[in-house]
């Protein structure tokens, strides 16, 4: 135990109880602190995932892990990767005009996958601001 009482790799707290891990890189913690560059952070983020997303299913996952290195807490990281994955789920419905949500789900399985995969990956990448 440090003289902080912080306990943990580093001698720092970590990002559990609201303070930064000392292993966290400054410009990410100063990412996080101001909130107009979280948000565009954010948005940025979002953006770069999605569009990995387009190519390869493991960029959910890397869209999860990015909103949620630059979110401000675990539990608003989890909330943005859970959102980010819910907007995946909205622009699969507009990408695929020819097909209505109705007929998407009566594809099941493979429905099924796309809308777990689509919700789960995201929140699972997310949980990263966990470690930094």
């Amino acid at each position: 135990m440090s003289e902080d009482g912080a306990t943990g790799l580093g001698g720092g707290g970590s990002s559990l109880d609201g303070r930064e891990p000392t292993w966290t890189p400054q410009w990410l913690a100063a990412i996080r602190r101001r909130r107009r560059y979280r948000l565009v952070a954010l948005v940025g983020a979002t953006l770069v995932g999605v569009g990995l997303a387009s190519v390869h299913w493991l960029g959910l996952f890397v869209a999860g892990a990015l909103v949620g290195l630059v979110s401000e807490t675990l539990s608003r990281a989890v909330v943005a990767g859970l959102t980010v994955g819910l907007l995946v789920l909205v622009a699969q419905l507009f990408v695929t005009p020819a097909m209505s949500a109705s007929e998407f789900v009566t594809l099941a399985p493979a429905s099924y996958v796309a809308i777990v995969a689509a919700v789960v990956a995201p929140v699972w990448g997310s949980l990263v601001r966990g470690v930094l």
